[in-house]
């Protein structure tokens, strides 16, 4: 099950299974079309290759496998055919995912997808005009110094720059996907094991596929591309999630292990609550999270990189946020809670007095803590605030119509714990007042 932002098309899946294959096919007979363009002009991109590649000073390459020649003719102009079409593809694959990602996501993939394409054009002209030739002449001079007459297969030689590119560009997407996923944020020490198992999952299975046959060289190549791509995206890999945010691990009643996410909303503030602000627990502020989709998705990213399993949110006038986002949060196996949604800044005399209660109402809150653990909490804040006045009331209480004066502060306890709070104040010296459901 996915989260089901709000760009996503709540269409049948048909849909989007048509709107693949047609864009699949044009893309198919554009290749095709480009790569009969390209057969008809390939003997002379392939001549100045061999020429390229050709060690000697006079030539002594030769063509003893015409059959196999033909193939590395429509071979060599499906590549050029699919280099020609890149940009369009690179268009119709983002335009494509686009919709169904997050705007990180979709970073990403467009920075994957352009750095990939112009690396594998760069990768093609260096093998073949630089690191191939270089290869060659030095295997062609110890061969003359062997006293062998120099005899090479065009076949052979280009057959064996097509492996190494093949090879190069398999590892460069696997570097390029993870330094492009670092850099955009989606990648960090938390779940950089989810990416690598993916990346070096994909990669080992094509190349197995590539070299059927040769265990040997595949597990070498295997390797190799394990650790390139490890070494290099390494700074990546240890790096510190940017949405990181402190937070205690509760053990429940039940002995699970629960994170809880304080965030207010300003949609509709006459006081806002600092970014700073200073709780026991993990706290966020939104500028307005019910009507901005880019910050759901900043909290939907919170979430899945900080594993919160509670997310209580207040402050907000929305009636649909609930609603917006509660699947999403079950979808990343949070719990929408909707005890504090009543608490709102119009209810208080000032930013201090709000920041107070705030401050107050999120200690009231039971779960995942037992009721003793929250009754312990607020009387040992209490202790700083004597000066106030404490209004009582059940946890079941909408505080929202509340009429509050300057020193007092709210606070929700259950109504078979008020007995016993109270008492706990009687022992303080605090003022309160008790207020009837």
């Amino acid at each position: 099950m996915s989260l089901q932002l709000e760009q996503d098309a709540k269409v049948p899946i048909q849909t989007h299974i048509d709107e693949f294959s047609s864009r699949f096919a044009i893309m198919i007979f554009l290749w095709i079309v480009v790569t009969i363009f390209w057969i008809t002009n390939i003997d002379v991109v392939l001549e100045k290759i061999i020429l390229a590649l050709d060690p000697c000073v006079d030539q002594c390459t030769n063509l003893y496998n015409p059959a196999k020649w033909s193939e590395i003719r429509w071979l060599s102009a499906a590549l050029l055919g699919f280099v020609s079409i890149s940009p369009l593809l690179v268009y119709q694959i983002y335009v494509f995912s686009r919709p169904g990602m997050m705007n990180r996501e979709a970073k990403w993939l467009l920075a994957w997808l352009i750095m990939g394409s112009i690396t594998f054009i760069i990768n093609i002209a260096m093998t073949i005009f630089i690191f191939m030739p270089y290869l060659f002449e030095i295997g062609h001079s110890n061969q003359i110094k062997l006293g062998f007459e120099a005899k090479y297969d065009v076949v052979a030689m280009l057959t064996m720059a097509m492996a190494v590119i093949w090879v190069e560009v398999l590892i460069l997407s696997g570097v390029i996907a993870l330094v492009t996923a670092g850099l955009s944020g989606l990648m960090h020490q938390g779940n950089s094991r989810w990416w690598r198992l993916r990346v070096h999952g994909i990669i080992s299975m094509l190349i197995l596929l590539s070299f059927y046959g040769q265990v040997t060289f595949s597990l070498t190549i295997i390797g190799l591309s394990f650790a390139s791509i490890e070494l290099i995206s390494m700074p990546w890999i240890k790096a510190r999630a940017s949405m990181l945010i402190t937070c205690p691990v509760i053990f429940d009643e039940f002995g699970v292990t629960r994170k809880v996410l304080f965030a207010q909303c300003e949609c509709d503030n006459d006081y806002t609550l600092p970014r700073d602000y200073d709780t026991d627990n993990a706290y966020i502020s939104f500028k307005s999270i019910c009507n901005n989709k880019n910050e759901k998705e900043k909290l939907y990213q919170i979430i899945e990189t900080n594993n919160f399993t509670d997310f209580v949110i207040f402050g907000c006038s929305s009636t649909n946020l609930i609603e917006q986002i509660e699947n999403n949060l079950f979808t990343s196996k949070c719990k929408l809670r909707t005890d504090l949604f009543s608490l709102n800044s119009k209810s208080f005399s000032g930013l201090e007095h709000y920041s107070i209660n705030s401050r107050f109402l999120m200690d009231s809150i039971i779960d995942p803590w037992n009721s003793t653990q929250a009754i312990s909490k607020l009387l040992s804040r209490i202790r700083k605030y004597k000066k106030f006045k404490f209004v009582i009331c059940h946890d079941n209480y909408n505080i929202d119509m509340m009429e509050i004066e300057n020193d007092e502060v709210i606070i929700k306890i259950p109504k078979d714990k008020v007995e016993y709070f109270s008492s706990g104040l009687d022992e303080i010296g605090c003022k309160y007042r008790l207020v009837e459901s």
